[in-house]
């Protein structure tokens, strides 16, 4: 059940160990992983850390008690891998919520264990909870705080920049009407300027090969994007959502319990 996508075969072996270890401990199968931190959206800087969510299923009987146990794990870590765990419930109950900015690492660029069938499930459910109206409020303020905080004369590093670059570029999306935000950064901004969008890779390019302290390039075409978008987006009006219904939830759950566990 093994999909490696952007992912270097040395940490794809020490992961997969490490996984196995943690089914052995828990009892559980472990059904889905992938790096939920820049690594996953393809932002990661020479030195940013590994940062493994894993979504685990336990045997059926532990469903079927009064009081189940913890719904996930964080294990011991360092500065530069990290590993923590959800069990399926907890994930589907928080994609139910509608808070993307908890879930969004379900599209990461680096997976280390999936299957198509169960991700476009996950990824089907995503999308029916989708609450644009709350998420395109919550992108646009965050892109102005950041941004009005960098003054004159200040150095930024490239997460700086990014901090408020990449709200801005998703409460774009969010404008457009395309539905769920995408994990890649390179995605989201696939149908910006051709010129934003090339300063942008080239960004992602210097970052990739540098550490995150490091100052960023000049980014004058994206700066220029974020200083004529933002006054526009605060006038757009985003229709509210309707709640998710619980059936498909429920459904899903069911259905991966029985199949996983």
């Amino acid at each position: 059940m093994n999909v490696t996508n952007e992912v270097d075969p040395v940490i794809q072996d020490i992961v997969e160990r490490a996984l196995e270890e943690i089914e052995a401990s828990l009892g559980a199968r472990i059904i889905f992983a992938v790096d939920a931190g820049p690594r996953g959206s393809g932002t990661a800087s020479a030195d940013s850390p590994y940062q493994i969510r894993f979504v685990y299923v336990h045997r059926l009987d532990w469903y079927l008690k009064l009081t189940p146990g913890a719904d996930s794990i964080d294990l011991p870590a360092s500065d530069d891998f990290s590993l923590s765990g959800w069990d399926i419930r907890r994930l589907l109950k928080t994609i139910q919520t509608g808070d993307f900015a908890e879930t969004g690492w379900l599209t990461s660029r680096a997976v280390y264990r999936s299957d198509a069938d169960l991700l476009s499930r996950l990824v089907g459910l995503q999308r029916r909870a989708w609450r644009p109206a709350e998420e395109f409020r919550t992108r646009v303020e965050k892109a102005r705080r950041e941004a009005s905080s960098w003054g004159l004369g200040v150095t930024l590093t490239t997460d700086q920049f990014l901090e408020a670059f990449r709200p801005a570029a998703e409460a774009h999306w969010i404008a457009e009407g395309k539905g769920p935000l995408p994990y890649d950064l390179q995605m989201l901004c696939a149908d910006l300027n051709p010129e934003v969008k090339n300063e942008v890779s080239q960004l992602l390019d210097y970052k990739k090969a540098h550490a995150a302290s490091e100052p960023a390039p000049i980014t004058s075409r994206s700066q220029l994007f974020m200083d004529n978008e933002l006054p526009r987006l605060r006038n757009v009006q985003i229709p509210t959502g309707v709640p998710a219904s619980e059936a498909p939830f429920d459904r899903v759950a069911a259905d991966l319990i029985r199949r996983f566990g």
